[in-house]
């Protein structure tokens, strides 16, 4: 089979072969290839040591040259050249203690975690291929390159990426590699939570994020969340809810049945989402575990506290659970009217700012910001209300019995 590759990717290769090395194309690019999907990035493995490579290409940067990495630029784009290495043992389940460079790319792939990904191409030779990925990609099947128990020991987080590359591609994990994910799951403990978050933010947000659902049937989950879930989730919903992260972590709860904000919490913070994400997980989980709103002010109060897009995502959330379908249609229309009509659901909307209740008379300060507030209460109430002469006169009765 030959591939189209970049004239950047076979420019490396040549200067790398016309001086006595060998080099090939390497890893997860072959396996896109064979899928017809283009490659984000390719990577080139090499016999060439780092140091000899760095001598060999004018620019370039020892990005891992601990592990044999260097990056090299042609025609000012990045592309990693690493040299062919064996590894020692993984004492802390995610990196090897010590690196050792080979001249053998069979030694190379072998150490590598799944046949799919474990494949080099050369121009000239086609594909090397001797875990049979091809036959896998085929076969629509994750397994790992030789004993799945060796795998997963060396490094745990493979564990997560078998059901990432499962979610991506709508592969199954083949039952000895399964099997061994079921009997090592408690290993993931021994991976960092940032690393655990975004091989889950990764099958969130794939095109089958229901194989999320792996983690309960291996057990993994329980390793990876401080708190129990009531149920062991039907997560097929997932695929409709809207495509975005927030969205899709606040349905994931939703669908365990998870509905107490600090458990949600608490796993967010344990797996240490970012001050934003958490927040609009919250926000939407808030809305889609208490009533609707059910007339314009507590809508205009709820987009005013959770903003628009939040408000949206959980009714899509709610709709796609089928909650509440006649309620959601009434709501989703007077939304239409509060926005086509730009009802004033912030306080930047407001007709009045503290700057102008000051210019006439207003001292700042604490009372200045009550006075605001309840104004704003006023405008949500009555959208009409929103006139500066009206609320500088509402402010002025307000100060006077404050």
């Amino acid at each position: 089979m030959i591939f189209e590759i970049p004239s950047d990717v076979l420019t490396i290769i040549d200067i790398l072969e016309n001086h006595g090395h060998k080099a090939y194309i390497v890893g997860g690019c072959i396996r896109d290839m064979l899928l017809g999907i283009k490659p984000e990035d390719y990577d080139i493995c090499t016999s060439a040591h780092p140091k000899q490579v760095q001598k060999l290409f004018e620019k370039s940067i020892p990005t891992g040259i601990a592990h044999g990495t260097v990056t090299v630029f042609v025609d000012n784009k990045p592309f990693e050249v690493t040299t062919f290495r064996v590894e020692s043992i993984y004492t802390d389940r995610r990196h090897p203690d010590n690196v050792f460079f080979s001249n053998s790319l069979v030694e190379d792939l072998q150490r590598r975690d799944f046949t799919i990904n474990a494949m080099a191409y050369h121009p000239k030779q086609g594909i090397i291929d001797p875990f049979d990925g091809s036959g896998d990609i085929k076969k629509g099947i994750i397994r790992t390159v030789g004993h799945p128990k060796e795998r997963f020991d060396e490094d745990a987080l493979r564990m997560l990426r078998a059901i990432r590359f499962q979610s991506r591609f709508n592969f199954s994990i083949e039952e000895k590699t399964l099997n061994a994910i079921e009997t090592l799951s408690e290993n993931i403990k021994d991976i960092s939570r940032e690393r655990i978050l975004l091989e889950l933010n990764g099958i969130m947000l794939s095109p089958y994020p229901e194989c999320l659902g792996k983690i309960f049937t291996t057990g993994l989950y329980s390793y990876i969340f401080p708190t129990n879930f009531p149920c062991i989730p039907d997560l097929t919903y997932l695929k409709k809810t809207p495509e975005e992260l927030a969205s899709r972590w606040a349905a994931f709860f939703k669908l365990t049945g998870l509905e107490d904000i600090e458990d949600i919490r608490l796993n967010c913070s344990s797996l240490k989402m970012s001050n934003n994400l958490k927040r609009d997980i919250l926000g939407i989980s808030k809305l889609i575990n208490k009533p609707l709103p059910n007339n314009y002010f507590l809508l205009r109060k709820a987009l005013s506290d959770f903003g628009q897009d939040l408000f949206t995502y959980a009714l899509d959330i709610m709709k796609v659970l089928e909650n509440n379908k006649e309620d959601i249609i009434k709501i989703e229309k007077s939304l239409r009217e509060i926005l086509t009509e730009k009802h004033c659901i912030s306080f930047s909307n407001m007709a009045i700012n503290g700057t102008d209740l000051i210019s006439t008379g207003f001292k700042p300060g604490k009372k200045l910001g009550d006075i605001l507030s309840t104004l704003f209460i006023f405008v949500l109430q009555n959208p009409e209300l929103n006139q500066k002469d009206n609320l500088l006169l509402f402010a002025k009765i307000i100060d006077q019995k404050y």
